[in-house]
């Protein structure tokens, strides 16, 4: 169980499903820029989730960052703009 904390105090579960939820929105606004053959680019975009989600988190354990307003308000900005772009 991922529930033990980390040295600024942050659980590490919330830690990696914030990031796991950041680098996938981010993931998703690059999609219709990727121009690969088709099937390729989904392909590569899941494939880039885990290694991306893992460095993400390596980086906020080392800076240390909570979930105060600002990263939340990052992650939601995030996820309207993959809800805005893939509307239009």
């Amino acid at each position: 169980m991922l529930a033990t904390l980390s040295n600024h105090g942050v659980r590490l579960d919330k830690l990696m499903l914030f990031h796991f939820l950041l680098v996938t929105s981010w993931l998703l606004i690059l999609s219709p820029f990727v121009h690969l053959t088709l099937g390729a680019a989904p392909l590569l975009l899941t494939s880039l989730i885990v290694p991306l989600t893992c460095i993400s988190s390596l980086i906020g354990l080392k800076i240390g960052h909570g979930f105060d307003k600002r990263p939340c308000s990052l992650l939601f900005a995030s996820w309207m703009l993959v809800w805005a772009m893939h509307l239009f």
